[in-house]
């Protein structure tokens, strides 16, 4: 069996403490499964790039993914929310709940480090990941978890204790210079190795999972291997999440980096090709409602004005009147006429349940985008 690394006894407890990067004694195989999933993986995750190449305005589509990601890591840790809460929440009087302000933080949190990665030339570092978790737990929401820094206590996970808190900047500085030397294998396969080391130094007090996760689409970008944050690995992990946790743990008791490869890459190409297809058919619902809007007599003399409605709907797509008005830069009576249509056609819901300052859902969208594929 490899060895992967060694335990630390202090007092009753005895934490683990994993080997450097890669794997060694023997080295990772890449046997015939690694390989051929390792083609489909690089495959889907090449024709998810031409598709978001082709899509007209990356914005909304990266806004929309970037939040599935942000539900999907989110539940996997427990913390559970809606679509419809996150895209309420801007237009909400009331604070958010815990959950949702966690998971509007995972969004806050990929966009600072990729600011630091794409804007600032930042590589992928202590310093890159101390600032996503520290926008991970800001707002009031995880205090405890000291954000920003690494953990100074120590900390138990399932069967796991994890290296004692002196250990961990010297881990973690190890793991930052794998992340960005040149190595003998694939970028994509080294991604998953670093997933799993990350996890069992698991640095933080809080919020390791979510970071993990974060990290495999941050080093997709940073390798060339993913354009744009459209991929939600978190949907496959979620899916199987207890072989997920089983193959993590597999790596350290028995030394089974390529079960973890294999679980991986699965993941990286059933999250590549759902998205593709969400991809596709968000493309075509916007295609036919345009084609409706044209055509629809109720709709001809607002037809200009009610295009750039509808695709703010794509990027909002719960509304009111007075965002709508304020968003397209026209008269609220102007926007109070196209909702109202929108709704007699079908293409927005209202909530019944507001007396005041109403909500409109563009549900046929939100459904499409929580659609189970497989």
């Amino acid at each position: 069996m490899r060895h992967t690394g060694k335990y630390q006894k202090l007092g009753n407890i005895s934490s683990f403490i994993p080997d450097p990067l890669p794997p060694i004694d023997p080295p990772l195989a890449l046997t015939p499964e690694i390989t051929n999933l390792y083609g489909q993986a690089s495959f889907n995750l090449g024709q998810l790039n031409e598709m978001a190449q082709r899509v007209p305005d990356q914005k909304r589509f990266i806004k929309a993914y970037v939040i599935k990601e942000a539900l999907l890591s989110s539940a996997i840790e427990g913390i559970h929310t809606t679509l419809i809460d996150i895209f309420t929440q801007p237009l909400s009087e009331i604070a958010p709940s815990k959950e949702t302000q966690l998971v509007l933080n995972y969004t806050q949190s990929l966009e600072v480090a990729l600011n630091l990665l794409q804007k600032e030339g930042l590589p992928i570092s202590s310093r890159l990941i101390l600032a996503a978790h520290q926008a991970l737990m800001s707002g009031g929401v995880g205090e405890k978890a000291n954000p920003g820094n690494y953990r100074k206590q120590a900390v138990r996970v399932g069967d796991l204790v994890p290296p004692s808190a002196e250990k961990i900047p010297d881990l973690m500085n190890a793991l930052e210079q794998y992340i960005n030397q040149d190595s003998d294998l694939p970028t994509l396969i080294r991604i998953g190795l670093v997933h799993v080391q990350f996890e069992t130094i698991h640095p933080f007090l809080d919020g390791n999972g979510r970071i993990g996760r974060l990290l495999i689409v941050l080093m997709l970008i940073d390798g060339d291997l993913l354009k744009t944050p459209i991929l939600y690995p978190s949907y496959y992990f979620k899916k199987n999440h207890l072989e997920y946790y089983q193959r993590l743990d597999r790596v350290r008791t028995h030394g089974d980096f390529e079960g973890w490869i294999v679980y991986y890459l699965k993941a990286i190409a059933a999250s590549a090709a759902d998205a593709q297809h969400r991809a596709k058919e968000i493309e075509s619902l916007e295609s036919e409602l345009k084609e409706f809007i044209q055509a629809d007599p109720r709709l001809t003399p607002l037809q200009e004005n009610a295009l750039l409605v509808l695709t703010l709907l794509f990027q909002q797509p719960v509304v009111t009147i007075s965002e709508v008005s304020r968003r397209i830069n026209k008269a609220y009576n102007t926007a109070s006429n196209i909702i109202t249509q929108f709704v007699a056609t079908g293409i927005l819901i209202e909530d019944k349940e507001k007396k005041r300052n109403k909500m409109y859902r563009f549900d046929t969208y939100l459904k499409l985008l929580e659609k189970e594929y497989e």
